[in-house]
């Protein structure tokens, strides 16, 4: 489990934490259509690639009282991240961020790595 005072989360051997902004992806433009708003993934990556959970950080807009909100989705095979990254959720109760850049501020703060895939590697 990770240090909750610690300053930098460690996802132990063979672990890496990441997050993609979905906006800044090669891939977005496809992803769009199914939902458009704006979203952070962020993930307890495999070196060898996959994950061993991930949840999403969503940007909410509600129009009627003209405010903006994050929501966390967490599905069940991600309620480990709640224990690995107890700085990580501290941090958003503890600063309230409405934003994603909020929100990456924070990972970016614990290292948590950016792996957004700008371009296509096929290309």
């Amino acid at each position: 489990m990770t240090n909750p005072t610690a300053t930098t989360l460690n996802a132990g051997p063979g672990y890496t934490y990441t997050y993609i902004v979905a906006e800044e992806a090669y891939w977005w433009h496809a992803r769009r259509k199914a939902d458009p708003r704006p979203t952070l993934m962020v993930a307890k990556a495999a070196d060898g690639g996959g994950v061993a959970w991930e949840f999403a950080v969503v940007h909410k807009q509600f129009t009627v009282v003209d405010e903006a909100t994050i929501q966390v989705r967490v599905f069940n095979d991600g309620f480990a991240a709640f224990t690995e990254m107890p700085p990580f959720f501290a941090a958003l109760a503890e600063q309230k961020p409405a934003t994603l850049d909020g929100v990456r501020a924070i990972l970016d703060g614990l290292g948590v790595v950016d792996a957004t895939e700008r371009t296509d590697p096929t290309t």
